[in-house]
Order: C-alpha cells, then structure tokens, then sequence
C-alpha cells in the first residue's frame, strides 16, 4: 500500500499555495521579477489577494501630480467635473439656467444640424461647454431628466468623453443602466484611460448582475492607477466575492457527489491507523452477508480499489437492514465506512446519518467519534468536535488515534501548545504511528523550535526509514527554512521510496521553480506528479501558479478551470474561481489593451 499524502491537516500545515509563496510580499516580487505582462497580471492578482493597504495621502498627491504631468488625457480621466459637488445653491441655479434660456432665442439647444455644422471648432467646443456647464447644474439639483437633454445637446456639438460619462452618471441615478453601459462605452472609446467612465460602467454591470464584465471593468481601473484608487480595488473584490460565491453555491447545489483524487483519499485515511478491523467468523459458522460484504470493502480500500470499495460497503449495508442486527457482526463498522466515504465524496448530510446510525448501534464507536469530529470540522463547529473527541476519550483514554486528532483541533485553534502534547502523547500511546510525529516536527517549526523539529524529524526517519510521506513533509520544512538543496535531496528521497506519491514531485517542481528558476525541470516534475494521480488537486494548483509566473495565461487559465472542477467543499471552490476570474480579468486587459500596457511598461521603467 502506498504511504501517500498525509492528514488533510498535515497538507493545510505546509500547502502548496504557502510554498507558492503566494503572499503579499511574493506576488508583488515575483511580478517585479517577471516579464512586462507579468508585472500587470501579478500585480493585480497580489492586490485582489492580499488586501494590501493603499498608499499615504502624501504617496497619492505626488502620482496624480506625476500623472497631471504626462498628458492632458489622463488628467482629463481623473479630474472630470465633480457632478457630486455641493447642492446647497442648485436650485438657484436651475432657476438661473431656466430663465437664461428661455429668455435667449439663440440658445445653443435650438440650433439645427446644419446651424451647428458650419460654426468653428472653437465655437462649437465654447457652446458644447456651456451646454455641459448648465447639465452639470440641473444633475446637481437632481432633474436628471434636463440633466440628460442638455449633455445629448452638447454631444451634438463635440463628441466628448466626459459629456458621455456626465449622461452616463445621470441614467445611472434614473436607474437606466444599459444606457449608462453604453454611454460609457462611447466615453471609453473616445478615451480609453478614462477612469471614471470605467468605474461608472462596472457598477452599472454590477447592478445587472454581469459580474464578470464588472470585475474586468473595475480590475483595469486599479492597473491603469497602479491601484491607488480605493473605490475601485475595494469595489473589484465586493464583485469578486459575489461572482466567486454565486458560482461556486450552483455548482455545488447542482453536481452529484463524488470522490476526490486518489492521493486525497489516501492522505485521509493515513491520518487514521486502519480503515476498520475485519469480520471473523466463529468456529464453525459462517460470516454473515453483510460483514463478508464489508470486508471485501475493506480488502478493496487498502488496495486503492475506491469506486469498488464503495460499491461493496453500499451492498453491506443493504444486507444489514436485511438481516437481524445480532447476526451482524459489524453492524457499526458498516455504517462508519459508508459514512467515511459519504464524507470523502463531500455528501456530508448522508455522512452524517451513517456516523450517527453507527453510534447508535454501538455508543462507544470511536472510530465513527473521530469520522463525525472531521465532518463537523468541516461545518467549522469546533465546540462540537470539541466535545465528540471528549466522548473518544472518555470511551478509550489510551487511543492514540484521539490524541492525533485533538492535536490537530488544537492546531487548527493556534493552540500549539497544547498541541505539541498531544502529538507527544498520540506518539507515546502507538510508537508506530507516524503522524503524529511529522505534526509535532512541524508544530515545532511553526513555533520556533528549530533544533527540536529537526531532532523530532531525524527520529522519526529512523524509526520510519522507508515512509515517503514523512521524508517530504520534512522536505517541507527544510524549504520553509531556505534549506534548498537539502529540502530537494529530502523530496528526492520521497519520490525514491513511493514513485506513486504525487505529493514529493509537486514540492520538489516548486522548489526549483523558486530557487534555481529550472523551468523546464520543474514542469516535468508536476506532469510527472499528474501522471501518478490525473485529479491531484495540488499538482494542478501548483502548475497553474507557475504558468501565470511565466506568462501562460491560457495554460495557467485551463489549470485553474480544471482546480474548480476538482474543488471538495464550497469554500475550496470559491477559492479557485477567485483566482481563475482575477487571472481572466487581467489576462482580458493584455489582450485588449496592449498600447496602454506597453505605455504603463515604459513609464514603469523610467
């Protein structure tokens, strides 16, 4: 049997996306470091990611005075007339515009086509502004109707970007928002840097739902003002949210449960000492059907056999409910595997019904204690997982298997301490348990403890000479401490001892990636991790990371389709769709705006 992956804890302790480094300090580094297209994708995921705060007011003057410096078209888009300005003298001057107009009769509104096509373009541009001037009035005391007649009156004179976005802010307050997208549009089109026009036309996307043309809208807002507009970045990840959630909620409402990768499934059941102990018939008796049934799942889960295993649990139980519960043997045990696997295949509420059904036939069931403690995890309801591993002891003080997960509760708490004895206890109660030992060397780690997590992993490889799983998550540490060469024998050693561990691959392919930039190498790597487990979600994760680093943005994209697609819970799912949809929105703006990014470049480095 392959010694995969781990506890799904142990992976949390050391993921993937934390040996990404994908972090504020990293994103920002590895975007600096990258290719020109890079700096604006990196950048923009490292905002949406990090929440980084925004620059001083001090920082802020002195760009929009760099900026005011460059050209009057990127002054123009962030120095439009303020519409919002103080309306405490608005309807004197809705009274004032109203008798100046009716009392001259050659107001600008009145001219024909024709009248406006044979003045100058000083006057026509003079009279477009009066126009504008006075809709900018009536916005103010709030007739946006008048508002929007004379902003189309001033379009007539001079096609200008501004007077779009002025009507446009006027639909938006009548709540007319096709009308504000296209109106925005035409600004946009005449002044594609236009800021304010951007940010108009992503909340009125926002508002009718089309989150994705919001994100991409209010995503180049931030790269065109090198994140320093707040409105937008904040706004940017409210839509991101929504999008992300609203997605990732129909997914999981519409598909049908199923298991995850190979390697999760192993990793899971590693944390735990054995799946289940065999039914044995009495001399002279035969088993009944449902505990030879259970058994052969049991033969099956220990030889990957997953969908079969499955298949012959589910047939167990159906013999069970047949049969008279006395002639039963393993009555609970059936109940806790089917549990077990309804919970792998994220179908939680059955889970839940076999793990209870189990306790019910036996309340001492500890085994189906431990299972219903990482569902609960799940719900996040640690005051209950709190109390089911409570009854574990209470029913079994001396198993190790309760100790190991109280001490991943008070891991997952921040509460290391307390989970250092713990492990140290799991690991005096069964010496042949070997998680609890890897999660005391990284708990150690976590806290400081360098030279005790190095002693701790160095025993544990000597009384576990043959364990990949222990010699990558040591291989883990190594990397976290900046140890390369070293943390790459240890991955080396790993792949050495279970070629059938995707895991070892994954964090060596990311360590040379980092470290020596070996990109050719570290691809190989991963392809290699996914020939081992075609659904290993890390693999998959990692590889669409490093393709983004290098600028592969369909590449990266298809990866991160397919870490949706592969996604347990709601949550995971929302994170993957979270990256997916910041790496197509800035990949979008490349693609669509490559004279605005090529200009960025080269003020970038000036």
């Amino acid at each position: 049997m392959a010694e995969n992956t781990g506890d799904k804890s142990v992976q949390k302790s050391a993921s993937v996306l934390e040996r990404l480094n994908l972090t504020e300090r990293s994103w920002k580094f590895y975007a600096a470091a990258s290719i020109p297209p890079v700096l604006a994708a990196g950048l923009a995921l490292w905002y949406y990611s990090s929440r980084a705060p925004v620059s001083s007011k001090k920082d802020e003057k002195k760009k929009r005075q760099r900026k005011g410096k460059k050209s009057k078209k990127a002054a123009r888009s962030t120095d439009d007339e303020d519409l919002g300005a103080s309306t405490a003298t608005g309807a004197a001057s809705e009274k004032s515009a109203a008798a100046s107009l009716d009392g001259d009769e050659e107001a600008p509104e009145t001219m024909t086509d024709e009248q406006i096509a044979a003045l100058d373009k000083a006057t026509a541009k003079k009279l477009a502004q009066s126009l504008k001037s006075r809709g900018n009035k009536f916005f103010q005391a709030k007739r946006y109707d008048r508002a929007i007649e004379l902003y189309s009156h001033a379009l007539r004179f001079e096609k200008d970007a501004v007077f779009f976005s002025n009507r446009a802010a006027c639909y938006a307050a009548n709540n007319d928002y096709e009308k504000v997208v296209e109106d925005c549009t035409s600004a946009l089109e005449l002044e594609p840097r236009y800021v304010k026009a951007l940010v108009r036309r992503a909340q009125a996307h926002e508002s009718t739902e089309r989150y994705r043309d919001s994100l991409y809208d209010f995503t180049t807002a931030c790269i065109l003002e090198d994140f320093g507009n707040t409105l937008a970045a904040s706004s940017a990840e409210r839509v991101l949210k929504k999008l992300a959630e609203a997605e990732a909620r129909e997914r999981v409402e519409k598909r049908s449960p199923r298991l995850p990768s190979r390697s999760f499934i192993s990793g899971y059941l590693n944390s735990f000492r054995g799946t289940g102990e065999e039914a044995k018939a009495a001399e002279g008796q035969e088993l009944s059907e449902a505990d030879a049934l259970y058994n052969e799942a049991l033969s099956l889960t220990a030889k990957h056999g997953y969908s079969q295993a499955i298949e012959s649990i589910e047939k167990a139980v159906a013999a069970a409910e047949q049969a008279q519960e006395k002639d039963v043997q393993r009555a609970a045990d059936i109940y806790s595997l089917r549990g077990m696997f309804n919970f792998l295949k994220s179908n939680l509420d059955q889970a839940l019904k076999d793990l209870d059904k189990a306790l019910e036939i036996n309340p001492n069931h500890v085994r189906s204690m431990l299972r219903k403690a990482n569902l609960i995890t799940e719900k996040k309801d640690l005051d209950q997982v709190t109390q089911l591993l409570e009854q574990a002891l209470e029913a079994d003080a001396e198993d190790a298997e309760t100790y190991f997960q109280m001490g991943q509760l008070h891991f997952l708490k921040q509460e290391y301490a307390e989970a250092a004895k713990d492990y140290a206890r799991a690991s005096e109660l069964d010496p042949d348990f070997v998680y609890p030992r890897i999660q005391l060397g990284v708990v150690q780690f976590k806290t400081g403890k360098l030279q005790e997590a190095m002693s701790t992993f160095e025993v544990a490889m000597k009384l576990f000479p043959t364990r990949s799983d222990l010699y990558n998550y040591y291989g883990e540490v190594l990397a976290e401490q900046g140890g390369s060469d070293s943390a790459l024998s240890a991955f080396e050693k790993a792949i050495e001892l279970d070629k059938e561990n995707p895991l070892p691959y994954v964090n060596q392919a990311i360590a040379l990636f980092q470290t020596s930039n070996d990109t050719e190498k570290a691809l190989k790597l991963i392809q290699n991790a996914l020939a081992v487990d075609t659904e290993c979600e890390l693999a998959v994760a990692a590889l669409s990371q490093i393709y983004l680093q290098l600028g592969m943005f369909e590449e990266s994209l298809t990866m991160l389709r397919r870490a949706v697609d592969l996604a347990k819970s709601e949550e995971e799912m929302v994170s993957a769709i979270t990256f997916r949809e910041t790496t197509a929105a800035q990949y979008r703006f490349m693609k669509e705006h490559p004279e605005l990014l090529n200009k960025m470049m080269m003020n970038a480095m000036k």
